[in-house]
């Protein structure tokens, strides 16, 4: 597996991915649809630079971030000193009550694809639906493919890789950011982190949370309710409102 980029690596990406554009609509959902005062964890949090820009737009709002990274927690307490980051494991992380809104911004990928299920529980969990909480997930999603054929799913994985380099190049990246993108197809394809099909995730949304809202943001820019009914989804960036009454 390629090591992970360093935290100022990471977050120097937001400007050249396509990802960058996927983050300031969440910070601007959040900012928006969250209660004053209100309570927000951001798991698998990485150098904390989502929970950083959130602050500036709402200093009333108690951020805590959560990451295995040790690197990446000590950075963020320094960068980010009015902000709470524990360093722990997301999946078996537990607090000490619920939230009005949880966050998973490009952190379902490292979970095992078997342990994906659980983690979205737990995101359902750790929400105060009693209080309009919702949980916010958000993630880079390969093309549909047959679960069958492991070849299917890394020709999937090369594809949103390859585009991910396309886009990130033409957008003026420096050469350490266009070999992180390169190190990301990598695990990707070789199985070293888990990126599913956004259909496939939708479909564990629905266990959990009624209320499926779905925002896609690169290559597409389209937004609309997710329904039971069967639908198709393709490679790109995607995030989700969940909520549950």
């Amino acid at each position: 597996m390629k090591k992970l980029p360093y935290p100022k690596t990471y977050e120097e990406e937001f400007r050249y991915m396509p990802w960058g554009k996927l983050i300031q609509e969440v910070i601007e959902v959040i900012v928006k649809k969250t209660p004053q005062n209100a309570k927000v964890v951001d798991l698998m949090c990485g150098p904390g630079y989502l929970l950083g820009q959130i602050k500036k737009k709402r200093p009333d709002l108690k951020l805590k971030g959560v990451d295995i990274n040790v690197g990446f927690i000590k950075y963020a307490r320094e960068k980010y000193k009015e902000i709470i980051f524990e360093q722990a494991d997301a999946l078996i992380w537990e607090p000490d009550g619920k939230y009005n809104v949880v966050i998973c911004t490009a952190g379902l990928h490292h979970i095992p694809y078997e342990k994906q299920e659980e983690f979205v529980y737990k995101l359902h969990r750790l929400t105060d639906f009693d209080k309009q909480g919702f949980a916010i997930v958000a993630d880079p999603y390969i093309d549909d493919y047959d679960r069958n054929y492991e070849k299917e799913r890394k020709l999937a994985a090369a594809k949103l890789g390859y585009e991910y380099l396309l886009a990130t190049m033409k957008n003026g990246a420096p050469n350490h950011i266009i070999s992180a993108c390169i190190d990301i197809m990598h695990n990707d394809i070789m199985r070293d982190e888990y990126k599913t099909a956004a259909y496939y995730a939708r479909n564990i949304f629905f266990h959990y949370f009624n209320d499926i809202e779905m925002h896609q943001t690169w290559p597409k820019e389209e937004a609309k309710n997710i329904t039971h009914a069967d639908f198709k989804s393709e490679y790109g960036d995607y995030y989700f409102v969940l909520t549950y009454s």
